[in-house]
C-alpha cells in the first residue's frame, strides 16, 4: 500500500524581520533565504521522512509519491533534485517546458515566528489530469492514501474520479488555502485535517447563519477546545465520506487539537507541546499530515497518530525553513 501526494512544488524566497512593516514603509530586514517548498513537496517530504523503516538500515517501508509540475527552470530541478533525495517516486512529476517554477515570497516575523506568504502558481497550474492519464497515473488498484492541498487547480476533480473508480484508496484533504466548494465535493474526502480557521471558513461557506452562529458562540476562551471539537463532529457526522474511517483534524495551533472519527465519534483532545522558542512556523501543518497519515498507513491508532504528529512539528517549528525543519521517525519514536 503505497501514498500518492497530489500537490504543489514551491521555491520558497523568505526573509526574516524583527516586525511586518506598515504600508508604505521600507524596513531592514535581518536575512533571507531560500529553501525547497510547495504544500505537496513538504507534505511528500514530510511522508518520507515519517514513515516507519522496514529497519534500522532505514530502507522505507512504503513509496511515497509526488504528482504535480515543475518549470524548466534552474529551481524546477532543484526541486526534482529534493525529491529524489529522499527517495520519493518522482515519475509523475512532469517538467512543463517555457514556464516557471511555483514561487512562494514568504515572510517571517521573528519575534512571534508567524509567517505571511504570497504564492504564484507557475507551472502548479498545470497540475489537471484526464481521465486517461488518471488511469495511468493510479493503475495500481491496491489500497493507497492520496493526498490533495488547495495549491493546484480543482483537485476536487482528482478526488471525484478516485472515488468513483478507485472506491478503495483513502482521500486525505487539506483544504489551503481555503476556496468555497459545493457541499458534494465533501463526500469524496475520507480524512479531513484544517486549522481552526480553515474550519470555521468551512462551516461559513456551507451552514445557515443560524448554525454558523450556533458554532461560534460555543468557542470561547473557556470552551475553545469543545467548541471545536463539536464542529469536528459536525463535520464527521454530516460532511465527510463514511466509506473508510471517516477522520477529521482541527488543529488550533499552541492550543493543540481536536479530532474524531467513524470509529471514536466523541472524539478528544489533545494539547500541543510546548517548545523554548518558536522559530518558523512555516511547515508545521505540512509535518503534522504528513506524520498523521505516516502513522495511520502503519496501522497506529488515530490518537497515537496524533500524538506522533504533535510531537514531529513541534520539532519543525524551532527551526527555520521548510522541508529541510522536518524531523525523521527515529527522531520522534526515541522521545
Amino acid at each position: 500500500m503505497g501514498i500518492t501526494v497530489v500537490g504543489s512544488l514551491n521555491y520558497d524566497l523568505v526573509t526574516y524581520t524583527e516586525r511586518i512593516p506598515v504600508a508604505g514603509e521600507t524596513f531592514n530586514a535581518e536575512s533571507f533565504e531560500t529553501h525547497s517548498g510547495g504544500k505537496g513537496l513538504n507534505q511528500a517530504i514530510a511522508l518520507a521522512k515519517l514513515v516507519k523503516p522496514y529497519s534500522d538500515d532505514d530502507s522505507r517501508s512504503v513509496q511515497v509519491r509526488m504528482v504535480g509540475h515543475v518549470g524548466s527552470d534552474s529551481f524546477g530541478k532543484q526541486l526534482l533534485d529534493k525529491l529524489r533525495e529522499h527517495k520519493i517516486d518522482t515519475k509523475h512529476v512532469d517538467q512543463v517546458q517555457g514556464e516557471s517554477t511555483g514561487v512562494a515570497v514568504i515572510v517571517v516575523e521573528k519575534s512571534t515566528g508567524q509567517n505571511r506568504i504570497l504564492i504564484t502558481a507557475g507551472a502548479n497550474s498545470h497540475t489537471v489530469y484526464s481521465n486517461e492519464q488518471l488511469e495511468k497515473i493510479f493503475s495500481n488498484k491496491d489500497k493507497e492514501f492520496v493526498v490533495f492541498q488547495h495549491e493546484i487547480p480543482n483537485p476536487q476533480v482528482i478526488m471525484d474520479w478516485l472515488k468513483h473508480n478507485r472506491p478503495n484508496y483513502e482521500v486525505v484533504y487539506n483544504p489551503s488555502p481555503f476556496h468555497k466548494l459545493e457541499k458534494k465535493v465533501w463526500r469524496n474526502v475520507d480524512l479531513l485535517i484544517v486549522n481552526e480557521i480553515e474550519a470555521m471558513q468551512i462551516i461559513e461557506s456551507l451552514d445557515t447563519e443560524d448554525i454558523v452562529s450556533h458554532f461560534k458562540s460555543k468557542i470561547t476562551k473557556e470552551s475553545y477546545a469543545s467548541g471545536y471539537l463539536e464542529i469536528a463532529q459536525h463535520f464527521q457526522s454530516q460532511l465527510i465520506s463514511q466509506d473508510h474511517s471517516a477522520v477529521v483534524i482541527i488543529t488550533l495551533g499552541e492550543q493543540g487539537c481536536v479530532f474524531c472519527s467513524k470509529h471514536c465519534p466523541e472524539g478528544g483532545y489533545l494539547p500541543s507541546i510546548k517548545v523554548e522558542k518558536v522559530v518558523d512556523t512555516t511547515a508545521a501543518g505540512d509535518t503534522f499530515l504528513g506524520a498523521v497519515v505516516s502513522q495511520l498507513h502503519d496501522n497506529q491508532t488515530l490518537e497515537d497518530s496524533i500524538k506522533f504528529a504533535t510531537t514531529a512539528s513541534s520539532i519543525t517549528i524551532t527551526k527555520k525553513g521548510a522541508a529541510e525543519t522536518i524531523p525523521v521517525y527515529s527522531d520522534i519514536s526515541k522521545i
